[in-house]
């Protein structure tokens, strides 16, 4: 492991414990949703077409661009 991702890893223990579980993925999950929900088209029109693309996986043949 990278000494950054020791680091991270450290920052995100030390908040957890310092802020409790509960808050800590409550505010990552609410900053999730902010993220997605900001006006991010590009997001939400790929989360569409993911979504479409596992409900009928046929789509994906459909839309495959040939160069």
């Amino acid at each position: 492991m990278g000494l950054f991702t020791v680091l991270l890893v450290v920052v995100i223990v030390l908040a957890i414990v310092g802020m409790g579980w509960k808050t800590f993925s409550l505010g990552v999950i609410n900053g999730f949703d902010r993220a997605v929900d900001v006006g991010a088209p590009l997001v939400k029109d790929l989360t569409q077409q993911a979504t479409e693309y596992i409900e009928d996986p046929s789509l994906i043949e459909k839309n495959v661009i040939v160069s």
